[in-house]
């Protein structure tokens, strides 16, 4: 080998060691398969080198019935985690519908379980949760399938054993029935303790896929259905402590659809494992169409909308006790009576819905033709309060000096209520609210 021969003895040494050790390792898997690698010893003794690091002798092959035994204790080893993960599907599913059953009032159910070793996850498909009393079979909480995991990415950069749920169609009915025992408002805490069962890992990820809610009154005439639907969430880093560069280290953001047409947007930066509410948040609810709303608004406001769409925008922050935010709802186009139409609730339900149509007409803007305020809200969440009159005053502004943005005004943010400053919302607040309203 011409190009072996022209090289130093010492990495002519490296090289003829590398290719020993390469086929001795050709050799021996021979030997476990039954094949017949045999080393050539014309080839050693044609690269044999003066250096005496090199050695000639090939070194004595590994008995043939220690590779049978490996391999025999390997073929065990793996019958047994298959013969487990077929085991433990069926157990796991029992376990799971025991757990569920213990939640008051409610009967849980999981048609599958799915066993994942190698990602350490497993997925229950066909979650159900029923109200055991009650003619309305409309299950509380449904989804076609929950997955489980041990969040690999925090374990590799962290090293934190921690996991991250998924949830993919989720179905959550909140229902008004004729008695308590019927209704489904809500549930027993002790839910979280048979997920923490289920789940005993800190969770550090969660999403939700294509979720819907929906709120159901049957006590009301007509009966009211308000709802989301293509709810996409995702919340990272819950179990993420705040460092001095970032004192909110965890992030949820929303998007849903609402009434079959109008956007929500919903994102918040918190510190989940702080001792005192600390977040900071921005949503808004964009043009839902008034007329989807009418059985909600017939049945607590007896009032008929014809046209117009409602917005509503909100910034909140909050830590070490105190928050500062406000909610600015937004009416435009509104048409709720129309004299020529016949109302069916008689002359009392027209008289007023022509006083609520005149209230409108006379807080309206008319060059924007719309309704508005800003609702500033701020304290101590031991001792909340909502500013009132300002509340008033931005309703009265919006009517008779300048429309309110159709927008978030940005003028809260989670340096608000840091740094020592007092909760609440200043004359200097407002006015700088105002100047970015003027230049939206």
């Amino acid at each position: 080998m011409p190009w072996l021969e022209a090289l130093p003895n010492r990495e002519k040494g490296q090289v003829l060691s590398a290719m020993r050790t390469l086929w001795t390792g050709l050799s021996l898997l021979g030997e476990m398969r039954g094949a017949c690698f045999r080393l050539p010893k014309k080839f050693f003794m044609e690269m044999q080198t003066p250096v005496e690091t090199v050695k000639s002798a090939r070194k004595p092959s590994v008995p043939r019935h220690r590779f049978r035994r490996l391999a025999i204790w390997a073929g065990a080893i793996l019958l047994l985690v298959i013969a487990a993960h077929f085991a433990m599907a069926p157990l796991l599913l029992r376990f799971a519908n025991r757990k569920l059953d213990q939640i008051p009032e409610y009967k849980g159910h999981i048609g599958a379980v799915e066993i994942s070793l190698l990602r350490g996850a497993y997925k229950i498909k066909d979650v159900r949760l029923l109200k055991i009393e009650g003619q309305e079979r409309v299950p509380f909480f449904a989804a076609e399938a929950v997955d489980l995991s041990v969040e690999w990415g925090a374990l590799l950069r962290r090293h934190a054993l921690v996991g991250e749920i998924e949830v993919f169609s989720p179905r959550l009915n909140f229902l008004v029935a004729p008695s308590k025992k019927e209704s489904q408002t809500g549930i027993d805490a002790s839910w979280q303790d048979r997920v923490t069962e289920l789940f005993p890992l800190d969770m550090n990820r969660f999403a939700i896929h294509d979720g819907e809610i929906h709120f159901r009154d049957l006590t009301r005439t007509p009966k009211v259905d308000v709802h989301l639907d293509r709810i996409e969430a995702l919340a990272k880093g819950l179990t993420n402590h705040p460092r001095k560069d970032e004192a909110l280290p965890a992030t949820f953001h929303v998007t849903a659809r609402a009434m079959d047409h109008a956007k929500l947007r919903l994102d918040v930066k918190l510190a989940p494992l702080a001792k005192d509410p600390t977040f900071d948040m921005d949503g808004e609810l964009v043009e839902l169409r008034l007329p989807s709303l009418n059985d909600f608004l017939k049945a607590y406001a007896k009032v008929d909308a014809e046209g117009g769409t409602f917005s509503l925008y909100t910034e909140m922050a909050a830590n070490g006790g105190n928050f500062k935010g406000y909610v600015k709802p937004l009416l435009k186009d509104v048409k709720i009576f129309s004299p020529g139409k016949k109302d069916e609730g008689g002359l009392l339900s027209s008289a007023w819905q022509l006083m609520v149509a005149g209230v409108v007409t006379i807080f309206e803007n008319r060059k924007k033709e719309q309704v508005a305020t800003q609702i500033p809200l701020a304290g101590k969440f031991s001792n909340p309060s909502a500013g009132v009159w300002k509340s008033v005053g931005y309703l009265l502004r919006n009517a008779f000096v300048q429309a309110l943005s159709p927008s978030l005004s940005h003028s809260v943010g989670f340096q608000d209520v840091t740094g020592g400053k007092k909760s609440g919302i200043t004359p200097k607040d407002e006015k700088k609210a105002e100047k970015k309203t003027k230049k939206e």
